[in-house]
């Protein structure tokens, strides 16, 4: 017991940095497929952290400092991206104007109008052989 309890602490703490980084990752929206893989204390953990950062962010608002933004800054500007997620309808992006997302089209866009979108997995980030 005694060396296996540092293997499972080791472990525990393990997931519980990989859910803080999700959070930070997705901007608090958890997915559908996340929840199957992870217990129900594991769940209620994910919920709760959101729950603290999303307050300590709309506390510190007044200084102008945007939690949720990207740490390291993109390497381009615009970005090839394809929807995934149907209902998405229409944005109105700063740089394009208004561009109807529909499944399976493709598009070339701001990073800033649609890193929400990437971000909860309705986008996804074209590549290399992939894009247009």
């Amino acid at each position: 017991i005694k060396r296996n309890k540092p293997c499972l602490l080791a472990y525990h703490a393990r997931r519980l940095d990989k859910l803080r980084a999700l959070r930070w990752e997705t901007a608090g929206s958890s997915s559908t497929p996340m929840k199957f893989v992870l217990s129900e204390a594991e769940t209620n953990f994910f919920h709760e952290y959101d729950k603290l950062a999303s307050r300590h962010a709309i506390g510190s608002m007044g200084g102008g400092l945007d939690w949720n933004a990207d740490q390291n800054p993109p390497k381009e500007n615009f970005i090839q991206v394809r929807v995934v997620q149907s209902g998405l309808g229409k944005i109105e992006t700063e740089s394009c104007g208004v561009v109807e997302l529909e499944v399976g089209s493709m598009h070339y866009l701001h990073w800033s109008d649609v890193k929400h979108l990437v971000r909860q997995g309705a986008l996804v980030q074209l590549g290399g052989e992939e894009s247009f």
